[in-house]
């Protein structure tokens, strides 16, 4: 029985990996276009995942979240070569700071994605 629970625990572990932290949504909202400024961002979400300086002084900031999980039908013998694949939960947030250090305008974007394979795939 023992291995039986070690061997579900390690099955579900193996099957998900992610990159990022969540956007919070609530985080989020208290960001305000010409108001908030970059170190305000910074203190509501953290560090960046990717920052670029544009040479006409502005900034962009990038936060992304990846997560990806294995579907249970990958861990079953034979049927996997058939029917199998992954689903991904994406999200982007890109900020673009102006000149004078405030927030000019940002994007959210958040998708999620079946990425199928095998030989038939049934999503």
């Amino acid at each position: 029985m023992k291995n039986l629970i070690l061997l579900a625990i390690t099955i579900v572990l193996a099957g998900c990996a992610s990159v990022g932290k969540s956007i919070d949504q609530n985080k989020m909202s208290q960001i305000k276009e010409g108001v908030t400024t970059e170190q305000e961002v910074i203190a509501i979400l953290g560090k960046p995942y990717m920052k670029t300086l544009f040479s006409d002084g502005k900034i962009t900031m990038m936060y992304q979240y990846t997560k990806v999980k294995n579907r249970a039908s990958n861990f079953i013998p034979i049927y996997n070569i058939f029917s199998s694949g992954m689903d991904m939960q994406q999200q982007m947030l890109t900020i673009l700071i102006d000149k004078s250090g405030k927030v000019e305008k940002y994007t959210m974007n958040d998708s999620n994605t079946a990425i199928n394979s095998g030989l038939v795939n049934t999503k």
